[in-house]
């Protein structure tokens, strides 16, 4: 896979990539980061992404050395080595340091990976979901921090019961989100999503499929999700800036429509969207 890696804006093939055994994003998952695509170098919803990792960056009180004009600078490099739809992640550590406490660490890393998106197989199927009670899956929800151990471990958990992705849901039986996705249910033709008062991360597909139901006329609410809702729910779907819209054909053996009327609409309303960014 031909993969490219700038590290505080060195680019270098991703096979001579190197990192310090002693950056704390190493040692104590003391990152953030961020997820993105870019079609031909550019960078599809770069403002909703660099506002997000910098937000983050506030809430763990981890600076970030450099101007968002240049980071975005840098990350056009790597989206433009890669060529054609690529993946990008960005990754910002709190640099250097073997204690916990940060105050040894002199300067943030900053490292964006960039390679070819391929898209996963499971997208068109359809996916299966695998409910798990997992009320917290990280220190702070609104930050997208690089600390995912209970997020792995659910995810492990779906795939040896043979789904594609997890479903959260909190101690009061109430759906959270995906692993790395978010995620809607249609009931009666109108779209709900948790809110974001519950433990989710304000995903970016998100917010803008929520728009594009907005302009196509389609009844959205952001509320509580019981659980127990979903078996009388008419259609199923998740969302990633990686994968987009993708339909949920199963839930724990409950089977729902791939896709249904209401999300073949928003994913190609959505797929528009992304493709006008061009």
């Amino acid at each position: 896979m031909d993969r490219w890696v700038s590290i505080n804006g060195r680019v270098v093939p991703g096979a001579e990539a190197r990192i310090s055994v002693f950056d704390r994003g190493f040692l104590f998952g003391d990152a953030i980061y961020e997820v993105l695509t870019a079609q031909d170098g550019r960078l599809i919803f770069w403002e909703d992404h660099a506002a997000r990792l910098f937000a983050s960056a506030a809430r763990l009180a981890l600076p970030i050395d450099v101007r968002p004009a240049d980071l975005r600078a840098e990350t056009e490099t790597v989206a433009a080595r890669v060529g054609g739809a690529a993946s990008l992640r960005l990754v910002v550590t709190r640099g250097e340091g073997l204690r916990l406490a940060p105050r040894d660490a002199p300067r943030c890393n900053r490292v964006i990976i960039g390679q070819p998106l391929v898209r996963d197989p499971a997208v068109e199927a359809g996916y299966v979901l695998h409910v798990v009670r997992l009320a917290q899956a990280s220190m702070d929800a609104k930050a997208k921090t690089a600390n995912k151990l209970p997020v792995v471990l659910a995810i492990a958990e779906a795939m040896r019961a043979g789904a594609d992705e997890v479903l959260r849901v909190d101690d009061a039986d109430r759906i959270l989100e995906g692993g790395t996705s978010t995620f809607f249910a249609v009931f009666g033709g109108a779209v709900h999503t948790p809110p974001l008062d519950a433990d989710i991360l304000e995903g970016i597909t998100r917010r803008k499929v929520l728009q594009v139901a907005e302009r196509l006329g389609v009844a959205t609410r952001e509320a509580p999700i019981p659980h127990a809702a979903l078996a009388r729910a008419d259609e199923a779907f998740v969302t990633s800036s990686t994968r987009g819209v993708v339909a949920v054909r199963r839930i724990d053996g409950r089977a729902y429509p791939n896709p249904g009327p209401v999300t073949a609409r928003l994913r190609a309303a959505y797929d528009a969207l992304v493709a006008s960014t061009r």
